[in-house]
């Protein structure tokens, strides 16, 4: 059965522009600016002012008209996205990896624009993996903690991929992953501040 409409409402806080234009979606604040493309989502945007008891402010308006059940779904999803969208520009996206290894020690050279990273003698292999950072991140070793790694940017997307990106170099062939537990694996994430 189809839903009639289905709304959802994202509040922009004070410092955070966002401007909405065919469905493209363009987030400004303090940390940098992100624009996303949503166009292939059948759905109506618009910010306005409100001020009813529940909403005083400035919000994004999401609406889907005579959606089917699955597509109703992806009017939450857009909800979410504006707003890591919001908490990218604001507070900004921090990852942190640790590396795993029980007999070759695992090694990693970062250049100090921190813009790619070089995984050598994963496994005692001989070839050395390298992996270029998506748009807006960056990567630096910890100080603090050794064989820690740390993924920052304002972009969860990005972030988060780049991680999967570093994780899935150091994936083990034909060994038992519950013994051979060598490896890059994401232990924290959270927002910068």
């Amino acid at each position: 059965m189809r839903t009639i409409v289905v709304e959802e409402w994202v509040h922009i806080p004070e410092g955070v522009t966002l401007t909405v234009k065919t469905r493209r979606v363009k987030v400004k604040g303090p940390k940098g600016e992100i624009t996303k493309d949503f166009r292939h989502m059948p759905v109506e945007m618009k910010t306005m002012k409100q001020a009813t008891k529940n909403r005083k402010g400035l919000y994004l308006n999401i609406k889907m008209w005579f959606g089917g059940s699955k597509q109703s779904c992806s009017v939450a999803t857009l909800k979410s996205l504006v707003r890591n969208m919001i908490t990218g520009v604001t507070d900004g996206y921090r990852y942190k990896m640790r590396l795993v290894h029980a007999h070759f020690p695992i090694n990693v050279v970062i250049p100090k624009d921190g813009k790619s990273i070089e995984i050598k003698n994963f496994l005692g292999g001989k070839q050395a993996k390298k992996i270029e950072m998506l748009p807006g991140t960056t990567v630096k070793l910890n100080p603090d903690l050794k064989d820690e790694i740390i993924f920052e940017g304002i972009d969860n997307q990005n972030v988060s991929l780049t991680c999967a990106q570093v994780s899935q170099v150091c994936k083990i062939g034909d060994k038992d992953d519950r013994k051979f537990l060598d490896g890059i694996y994401v232990s924290e994430k959270g927002t910068q501040q």
